[in-house]
């Protein structure tokens, strides 16, 4: 007897454990949301902007309502709020999803970036993120992907008051360009310009590219050599190298070191303008080739000549 209502029991324990679970209401699922990372991708760059996305992954909960997430942007320097992105987060079926946001921003400012969740309006979890040297960010058209591998000097020749140097650049280059370069010799003392000279060179990846050209300079006296780099009317990247045309001599220490008079007229030259595009060779029409100007005149004194020369012998 004692055993049939223990049987009893346990089966009614066990249909009214299945009736709960099937018809009452279990406990709602708690809501949560907090941010994993963040990733920072640059979609385009000017000469003044650069445009970013903002990738802002979260772990959560399945359901999440009324929930936000933000990009407030301040002045690093004055953390002055300049901007505040805000997007709704969305419903998801996964514990790990991401929200992404576009900002612009100028590239002469350092900012500090502060993302934040918001839950009904309050916030739940924030990361900070530092943006600096956005100006080091170059457009693509802008890009010169050329290194300075070595540069020597040669003089070729010397007067009483210059020195005529053959200046020589040894550049290679990841990509294929062409290239506009600007030499430029500048007295190191001063920063005046001596002289300076422009070179067009197509530069070629894979190879050495050889850059020279000859600068004209007065004696004794110490240079500065640039090298710029110009495309599109742009100067996208200097080299610099020291030429040394009166070195300093170890003197003893009781002799007091004299100053190098600098003679200001030495440097007086004459503008070179910009380069400009060569116009083609006029070509004649009809495959004709035009006659040298001055050769008629030439025939008519030979003619002229022989005129004389018949009249004496006549005589």
């Amino acid at each position: 007897m004692n055993a049939k209502i223990v049987a009893i029991t346990v089966a009614l324990i066990f249909v009214i454990s299945i009736v709960s679970a099937l018809f009452i209401p279990g406990e709602e699922k708690r809501e949560f949301i907090r941010i994993d990372r963040v990733d920072i991708r640059v979609k385009s760059v000017n000469e003044s902007h650069v445009d970013f996305l903002f990738i802002v992954y979260m772990y959560r909960s399945e359901m999440v309502k009324n929930a936000t997430v933000h990009a407030r942007i301040y002045d690093l320097k004055t953390n002055v709020l300049l901007k505040d992105v805000k997007k709704e987060i969305r419903e998801s079926f996964y514990e790990y999803s991401n929200e992404t946001l576009n900002v612009t921003l100028r590239k002469d400012k350092d900012y500090r970036v502060v993302f934040e969740v918001k839950k009904d309006e309050k916030p739940v979890d924030s990361r900070v993120i530092n943006l600096r040297n956005l100006d080091t960010l170059i457009p693509r058209d802008k890009e010169l992907r050329v290194i300075l591998k070595d540069a020597d000097f040669r003089v070729v020749g010397v007067d009483n008051r210059t020195v005529r140097v053959q200046v020589r650049f040894y550049l290679e280059s990841m990509d294929d360009y062409d290239i506009l370069f600007h030499v430029k010799a500048i007295q190191y003392e001063s920063n005046v310009l001596a002289d300076e000279r422009w070179v067009s060179k197509k530069v070629k990846s894979g190879a050495t590219t050889l850059v020279y050209c000859n600068i004209t300079v007065p004696r004794d006296y110490n240079y500065l050599i640039k090298l710029e780099a110009w495309r599109n009317g742009s100067l996208l990247k200097t080299w610099k190298n020291c030429l040394n045309l009166a070195p300093k001599k170890r003197i003893p220490k009781e002799e007091v070191e004299e100053e190098v008079k600098f003679r200001v007229e030495e440097f007086v030259k004459t503008p070179i303008p910009l380069p400009t595009p060569t116009p083609l060779p006029y070509r004649a029409k009809e495959g004709k080739i035009p006659m040298a100007p001055g050769f008629e005149a030439l025939l008519l004194i030979i003619a002229l000549g022989g005129v004389v020369f018949c009249l004496r012998r006549r005589r």
